[in-house]
């Protein structure tokens, strides 16, 4: 399965249920980062703003819909 698939899975789940998985993606992040050493953790990576652009106009565009469920 991709992820893409997965998206569209949780994307036809309730309201509730999606919530349910957002909250165990969420506690499975927070539980690989404190796994991580201290210097890994806190290091951040930015990805060049010419390269972003593109990504966050597709990501924007394949997702308006759960966007504008969030901006509600």
């Amino acid at each position: 399965m991709t992820a893409i698939q997965i998206i569209r899975e949780i994307e036809a789940l309730p309201p509730e249920e999606q919530c349910k998985v957002f909250i165990s993606l969420q506690e499975h992040l927070k539980a690989e980062k404190a796994a991580l050493p201290t210097s890994a953790s806190s290091s951040v990576h930015y990805l060049d703003q010419e390269k972003a652009r593109p990504m966050i106009k597709e990501i924007l565009t394949e997702h308006a819909e759960l966007f504008r469920k969030l901006a509600q």
